[in-house]
């Protein structure tokens, strides 16, 4: 998937469920041979190869998502997410940096291998594996289709099976919804409800309903959505784990239980590893500093008693991080603020110091949340990253099921999931809406806030229609600030996009069909609006 030209570092000598099993990352036609059919053990092997797709790379490509929206900012100017959202270059057919067409059939191709050997070959084993095999394939293919699906309208190509003839057309959006739930309903049938704490990672009913949840989200299918959200309630293992600052700082080897955790991929180091905070962390940490949050996102952030902040607020803006909500400080880290032994400094000057160019902040401000900060890397060097990646977690479930009752005119089960995420970010009283304007307002600051940096906010901005509006024509900003002589501090609203207007046409809201892909294929026509 083309989502960043960076290179990062991936420690993998092995894969772990921590059931020990090393297997190659790569593809291969491996399906196709008989031996992948002979034993469990084997079949546990084939079936590894696919789960990459759920984290490999932590949060890197998500945090890059964030930044074509509104919540993050590229610190080096010249980077290609700037120049994209800046206008200097566009989305077009030959080029488009978040384009995944040829990562989506490569995917979907192996799954189909898997599935016509599982076919050819799978009477070996018993009817019980054979079908949680198909199970936890055919969930991959639905997250694959549902990848290609948020990008391209839901028009693509449909390939249930292998393929039988040499080219292929765009299928119907229907159509690839319809697919994609249908693979989804298969796997919640036959993946198991729980599995054991040696086999953590691995494809669960409550992974299927999940899924399902989002993408009939994207789909506009309202009622499948929140149908899918009482299923996986129904199974009764899921609840929101009580900490928000430190459901992002588990370990899989530190074991203990979260309910929060629907699908997680989990690191070991020294094996298994990642190096995101050496790319993302502040300079004083010794790490590249290469993305910042923006005042856009900081400043939703709430006051702790639930009232908004605002920099027009005096009392506010003369200590504007005090007294805000619990995520707040679980997520950024701000002038001021305690870090790996040290104080972070953010002013003009310090160590960790607003500048624009690259290397620093040029909002004055960096994430904390997906950052080990048990190590002082300033010191001790970075080690290989082990915190625990969330495909998906149940906060993210509520807050799907709360839009998806909204849309119902449910405004009253809305709001119970709504408040129930604010009740775990140490909100005490709930808020309330009369209409389905007013609840979507709320619902949509609360995604911003609680999902952030998890690779929402872009998407989210795209299917509701509100991309052309907050990523065009728009800034995003920071927060300079000055040390004063007596120590004090002031704070200047800093324009970070450097004077430039975002660009985002409304033709962005379906990316193009690659060009490759129409040279190639004489069945293949292009959406209109990219003609």
């Amino acid at each position: 998937m083309k989502i960043k030209r960076l290179t990062y570092t991936l420690l993998l000598s092995g894969f772990l469920f921590t059931t020990g099993c090393s297997i190659d990352p790569e593809l291969t036609d491996v399906y196709t041979s008989e031996v992948a059919w002979t034993s469990e053990a084997n079949l546990e092997l084939s079936l590894n190869k696919f789960y990459p797709l759920i984290g490999q790379t932590y949060y890197s490509s998500h945090v890059t998502q964030d930044a074509y929206a509104d919540v993050l900012k590229m610190n080096t100017p010249g980077d290609e997410v700037n120049l994209l959202v800046l206008g200097s270059s566009a989305i077009t057919p030959g080029a488009n940096a978040m384009d995944n067409w040829a990562w989506g059939y490569t995917w979907v191709k192996s799954c189909n291998q898997f599935l016509d050997g599982l076919k050819q070959f799978g009477t070996k084993l018993s009817a019980e594996t054979t079908a949680r095999a198909e199970a936890e394939v055919r969930f991959f293919r639905a997250y694959v289709y549902f990848e290609l699906a948020k990008r391209y309208g839901g028009s693509v190509i449909l390939l249930k099976d292998l393929p039988t003839e040499k080219f292929y057309a765009r299928s119907t959006p229907d159509e690839v919804w319809n697919f994609i739930a249908e693979d989804l309903d298969f796997a919640a049938g036959n993946l198991p409800t729980e599995v054991p704490a040696n086999k953590r990672g691995k494809l669960t009913k409550g992974a299927a309903f999940g899924l399902k949840a989002r993408a009939m989200l994207y789909a506009k299918r309202w009622k499948d959505a929140s149908d899918a959200v009482v299923n996986l309630d129904k199974l009764q293992l899921y609840d929101l784990y009580p900490d928000y600052e430190k459901l992002f700082n588990l370990k899989r080897s530190g074991g203990g239980e979260n309910k929060e955790s629907i699908l997680e991929f989990g690191y070991s180091s020294p094996n298994f590893g990642y190096s995101f905070d050496y790319f993302f962390c502040p300079p004083g940490d010794k790490g590249y500093a290469q993305v910042s949050p923006t005042e856009n996102l900081v400043s939703e952030y709430e006051m702790a008693d639930g009232s908004k902040f605002s920099w027009s607020n005096a009392t506010q803006a003369a200590s504007p991080y005090e007294n805000r909500e619990p995520r707040f400080y679980a997520s950024i880290l701000y002038n001021g603020a305690s870090w790996k032994g040290r104080t972070v400094e953010t002013f003009v000057g310090g160590v960790d110091g607003y500048a624009i160019g690259g290397g620093t902040t040029c909002t004055g401000y960096y994430m904390k949340k997906l950052f080990d900060g048990s190590i002082k890397t300033q010191t001790e060097g970075f080690r290989a990253g082990e915190l625990t990646f969330y495909f998906m977690r149940y906060a993210e479930v509520l807050l799907i099921y709360a839009e998806a009752m909204a849309e119902q005119q449910q405004l009253g089960e809305a709001l119970k999931a709504l408040n129930k995420v604010r009740a775990r970010a140490g909100f005490t009283t709930d808020v309330s809406a009369g209409s389905k304007d007013e609840f979507m307002k709320l619902l949509r600051h609360e995604r911003m806030v609680e999902l952030a940096f998890e690779g929402h906010r872009y998407w989210d901005l795209r299917r509701w229609g509100l991309a052309t509006t907050v990523l065009n024509g728009t800034n995003v900003t920071g927060t300079k600030v000055t040390k004063n002589g007596d120590g004090t501090f002031s704070y200047v609203e800093v324009d970070s996009d450097n004077g430039k207007k975002r660009v985002y046409p409304e033709k962005y809201n379906r990316f193009p069909i690659p060009v490759d892909e129409i040279q190639k294929n004489p069945l293949m026509e292009q959406f209109d609006e990219w003609k």
